[in-house]
């Protein structure tokens, strides 16, 4: 995969001198012409966003899209003041100075040198060439500087009918001449390691404890029985002191619908600086999108650092892009993670990230247990409540039979004595003139011992006469039904 970030000459038609002399020096300048963010590559099957940049006054001028190498005989293909074909369509973001080509359902017809144009006026116009390359093949970075010391890991794309093949990586420009360092069907090395993910159609490699000795030329290959194996070259430039550009971290994380920010840092305040993403195109600090995402770049150059911030996640972003500044590049992955909402006892909704690796069928079962954990949390707390209510009901009623366990008279109040007797006969300090017998089965004698000196009136029941109570008592009887 080619990277360019030369800018194209500014082309005119039937231009008087005296205008020409001054797009010449305004393309020389770059204050007032027509630029690219890069050369493109893309998959076939796939689609392809270009951007073209432009000075601000063509703001309102009309933008256009063409095919052909020579600009004398370019095909219009779309414009901004036309109705948009399926295949192809242009935006044009005027406060943003840029607008976008989209080609759709790549062919590899569709690989030619196109045409970034604007129409000055009917005898004048300004634009630049893009190259797209759409392929089936095996592609990759350009140039990829790391530091001494540490780790880098290169993503190395093929085409849908390699699937299937084995991948390896090897030492040299050429698959044809290079030396094999690691295959993926064979024992991986520590130093140097090679993983296939067929379904994203992209095999990383990995190399660890960087030399100055692992600088040079290094190839992605697939092998192809009975035929030359396919590949893409890369230069490696391994540094002593600070890279010519890098990132904090090579895999970020997000979640749908948030952020993620990559910081790119370069050791040379020249050359421009872009936000690409495999298979599909490069943006700079003009761009508001990057193939319909959101996404925002800003250049530090007292830091030497330009930041980008991809918006609005969704799964579907995830994959591999990189950082350009001048003519190095240094691969970023970014993974976005399903979110999983889980409330509160306040009722607040909380978004969790889904694990990186677990599939989208695994994250119901993640659900389910959450689930079936606030259950069984909830029969527990049930069941100790239970047992608890149990246990106090139980010794409350031990802490009664321990008042007298041996005589059923309960003291209530302490400043009235209640008495009460069961079919035994007669408490004991019943008046003397009472006789002891046995009552009834269907009458209970009950006392009142009172405090106060006051003459009361006793009544029996048919089973016993009535007897004078003394000054101080109450004798009572209850009459209880017979029971049949």
């Amino acid at each position: 995969m080619s990277v360019s970030t030369d800018l194209s000459s500014v082309t005119h038609r039937r231009m008087d001198p005296l205008m020409l002399l001054f797009l010449l020096i305004a393309g020389r300048t770059g204050a007032d012409s027509v630029s690219k963010a890069s050369d493109v590559s893309a998959w076939t099957g796939g689609s392809a966003t270009l951007s073209c940049f432009y000075a601000d006054r063509y703001k309102t001028h009309v933008k256009y899209w063409c095919k052909g190498l020579s600009w004398s005989s370019c095909t219009p293909i779309v414009s901004t003041d036309s109705p948009q074909e399926g295949k192809v369509s242009i935006r044009d973001y005027p406060d943003q100075r840029v607008f976008t080509v989209t080609i759709n359902n790549l062919t590899a017809g569709d690989s030619d040198h196109y045409y970034c144009g604007v129409k000055i006026n009917k005898h004048s116009e300004s634009g630049t060439w893009i190259k797209l390359s759409v392929t089936d093949g095996v592609s990759t970075l350009d140039k990829v500087s790391v530091q001494r010391g540490g780790s880098v890991t290169i993503p190395c794309f093929y085409g849908d009918r390699y699937k299937s093949h084995v991948k390896y990586w090897c030492r040299g420009y050429d698959v044809r001449s290079c030396t094999p360092i690691v295959y993926t069907d064979s024992v991986q090395e520590d130093k140097v390691s090679v993983r296939d993910d067929p379904d994203q159609q992209v095999f990383t490699v990995t190399i660890n404890n960087l030399t100055t000795g692992d600088s040079g030329s290094n190839s992605c290959g697939v092998k192809i029985s009975g035929g030359s194996d396919a590949g893409a070259s890369l230069y490696l430039s391994v540094a002593e002191g600070s890279p010519g550009l890098s990132v904090d971290k090579q895999e970020v994380t997000g979640v749908e619908g948030d952020s993620v920010s990559v910081q790119c840092r370069y050791k040379y305040n020249y050359g421009q600086k872009l936000w690409c993403k495999a298979g599909g195109s490069c943006v700079s600090e003009r761009s508001v999108s990057l193939d319909g995402r959101p996404v925002l770049i800003r250049d530090d150059r007292d830091n030497k650092v330009f930041n980008v911030t991809m918006k609005g996640l969704e799964r579907k972003d995830t994959g591999w892009y990189w950082c350009t500044a001048d003519i190095w590049q240094i691969p970023v992955h970014i993974t976005v993670n399903q979110t999983i909402t889980t409330t509160t006892s306040t009722d607040q909704t909380i978004k969790l990230p889904a694990p990186r690796s677990t599939p989208t069928g695994a994250n119901d079962k993640w659900q389910s247990l959450f689930l079936y954990v606030g259950l069984g949390s909830l029969v527990l707390l049930l069941i100790i409540i239970i047992i608890t209510w149990k246990v106090w009901d139980k010794h409350k009623k031990k802490m009664v039979r321990s008042q007298d366990p041996g005589s059923t008279e309960l003291t209530v109040n302490p400043d009235h004595e209640y008495a009460a007797v069961d079919r035994t006969g007669i408490i004991e300090g019943a008046p003397p003139d009472q006789a002891s017998e046995e009552p009834g089965a269907d009458v209970t004698y009950s006392s009142i011992v009172l405090s106060g000196p006051e003459q009361v009136s006793s009544r029996c029941s048919s089973h016993h006469p009535a007897v004078t109570p003394a000054s101080d008592v109450v004798y009572s009887s209850v009459a209880l039904k017979h029971r049949e």
